[in-house]
């Protein structure tokens, strides 16, 4: 029933129909709450991977936060513009642009993460520690079976 070339097929139980649903409706809610503090997801979402990685390659952030290289350089432009985050040349690649979190960066992840908190405890309300771990190793498992065939 979940192969979408059987005839049991349905959208309301295709797996990846599911998480691109959820995904929708988290990220919608998210937007709205970070819209509040005059910035989108993409933001947040580079913030929250420069607080793990820095400095971090405009490349390897564009990859980790799930943007496009093309359009996570511009939004890094604009991030510098606020003041948000800084930039310079990676001391190990010349061609790289390496990127960091400024204090400023740092204050505003800080205020945003409350606000993104409560959607988390939302959205997993109903599972317990155990289904959480077991959901993301499950989403971990998928992602690197997909990974295989891009590369």
């Amino acid at each position: 029933m979940f192969d979408p070339t059987s005839d049991a097929f349905r959208l309301a139980t295709s797996p990846f129909y599911l998480i691109a649903h959820a995904d929708y409706m988290y990220h919608e809610t998210m937007e709205q709450a970070l819209a509040t503090q005059g910035v989108n997801k993409s933001i947040y979402r580079i913030l929250t991977v420069l607080r793990d990685h820095q400095p971090c390659r405009m490349t390897d952030l564009a990859d980790m936060a799930l943007i496009k290289r093309s359009t996570v350089s511009r939004i890094v432009d604009r991030m510098r513009e606020m003041a948000l985050v800084q930039t310079d040349q990676s001391d190990e690649d010349s061609r790289a642009t390496d990127v960091r979190m400024s204090a400023k960066g740092h204050g505003l992840l800080d205020r945003l993460t409350p606000l993104v908190a409560p959607l988390f405890v939302e959205a997993t309300r109903g599972l317990d520690h155990d289904e959480l771990q077991r959901f993301v190793a499950t989403l971990q498992i998928i992602g690197s079976n997909l990974k295989r065939n891009v590369t």
